[in-house]
């Protein structure tokens, strides 16, 4: 039952009515006895500063960044952890007493899903796209001892994220590099692992990826959730698949401690992602 006790916990995006967040955190408050809350709520990217100020006026114990606010926050954040320093972007938002400190659960929830996958020192790795999530993936790849190659339609913003994620982890610069967008299938097949960090497949995006090319033994991991194409051109050529539903589930698990300082029930957010109408 809520009530005016009830702690408030958010996710921000544009849009946001396809997240499955709000089922899989409400389903973890729920199994460990927590009272708490967590809504979905649309915020327009000009909106954010004001959005998060405000959640925080109003008592709000942690948020979740989704597309196209990860990169935006940053300047918003009182503190860094180490991580979302080092890969530039936050998805998790904590209170502290002056402000919101800032968290990145993706990073280490794709770490470990390719480290499952057979991803590790030597592998190459390709990320589409330059935005928080791509950043993301870059620094799993880097952390993981892969050489990572990115591309993205916004040339400039991914030659920023090599650069940066390169200097952050002090690493060489070669360690990540640029591939250009219409090179993007050359890149792929010769990839042990591709993540699609865009936001293709997305609600409400129309937006295509360029045709790629895909050999046996491959990984391929998909921050959108859902049947999307990226996901069906993997499977149909028996590439091993890690849908966005697995990184969902997993930077929740992590995000549940940052708030809680302990780990959620195992396996029911899971549950709630997957069963039917979880979608909220």
């Amino acid at each position: 039952m809520i009530t005016g006790k009830t702690p408030v916990y958010a996710v921000l995006g544009w849009p946001v009515g396809h997240s499955r967040s709000p089922a899989m955190q409400n389903a973890a408050f729920d199994a460990a006895g927590v009272d708490a809350v967590y809504v979905a709520l649309q915020v327009a990217p000009g909106d954010l500063e004001a959005a998060v100020r405000g959640a925080f006026a109003l008592g709000l114990r942690g948020l979740n960044l989704t597309v196209p606010h990860k990169e935006a926050v940053v300047p918003l954040c009182a503190e860094l952890d180490l991580v979302a320093s080092r890969v530039g972007a936050v998805n998790t938002l904590s209170r502290l007493d002056g402000g919101w400190a800032g968290h990145n659960t993706d990073a280490p929830a794709v770490r470990g899903l390719l480290t499952e996958a057979g991803v590790g020192p030597g592998s190459k790795g390709l990320v589409l796209g330059a935005g928080g999530a791509a950043r993301a993936a870059a620094w799993a790849f880097l952390q993981l001892g892969a050489e990572v190659a990115v591309a993205a339609r916004r040339p400039e913003a991914a030659a920023a994220l090599c650069r940066d994620l390169a200097r952050a982890l002090g690493q060489p610069d070669a360690s990540a590099r640029v591939v250009p967008w219409d090179e993007t299938a050359t890149a792929a097949i010769h990839a042990d692992a591709v993540v699609n960090a865009t936001s293709v497949g997305l609600a409400a995006n129309a937006g295509r990826l360029p045709p790629l090319a895909w050999r046996t033994g491959q990984v391929a991991l998909d921050f959108v959730y859902g049947d999307t194409a990226f996901g069906r051109s993997a499977r149909d050529a028996g590439v091993a698949f890690v849908g966005g539903e697995q990184v969902l589930v997993r930077q929740g698990e992590l995000a549940f401690r940052v708030w809680l300082g302990r780990s959620a029930p195992p396996g029911v957010m899971a549950r709630a992602v997957a069963a039917p109408g979880g979608r909220v």
